[in-house]
């Protein structure tokens, strides 16, 4: 089984629901991967927050258990694939010698109510409220569908 690495800041809201969202739709479509999460800027061993955990809920998901990583605790060479939720995350892990061809941006669909929103970036939803939670969690699963279709 292949395993791939998701990198945002803190790894309490974005990259933790990514991983979920990840591995539930990889045991329904049968893709031989897994994922994980990490943080940059990680502290401790904290628990994912709580909108995230809400919102990860409300699609049938479980995040309680989840507990923050540093990304430089982590084993690297566990990983066939890092994917970074920003391009400052995809920076870093160049920076620290991950090689470029295995490092990607998981950039959200465009906007469908707004044609003229080209920001593909999935906004960190830190400090807001649920409703930015839901965004961010929506703007994931359909980012992750696309990355799927680009794994064997």
């Amino acid at each position: 089984m292949k395993k791939l690495l998701f990198v945002c800041t803190g790894n309490t809201c974005r990259s933790p629901m990514a991983e979920v969202i990840f591995n539930s739709l990889a045991v329904q479509q049968g893709l031989d991967w897994r994922a994980e999460s990490a943080g940059v800027a990680a502290v401790g061993e904290q628990p994912a927050s709580p909108n995230a955990i809400r919102a990860v809920a409300e699609i049938g998901l479980d995040l309680n258990m989840h507990r923050t990583r540093f990304l430089p605790a982590v084993d690297l060479n566990e990983y066939s694939l890092f994917v970074a939720l920003g391009e400052e995350h995809a920076d870093i892990l160049r920076s620290i010698g991950i090689p470029a061809d295995y490092v990607r941006v998981l950039h959200r669909a465009p906007n469908a109510d707004d044609i003229y929103d080209l920001r593909m970036d999935i906004a960190d939803p830190y400090g807001g409220d649920l409703n930015d939670y839901r965004k961010c969690r929506d703007d994931i699963v359909g980012a992750v569908k696309a990355l799927m279709t680009t794994l064997s």
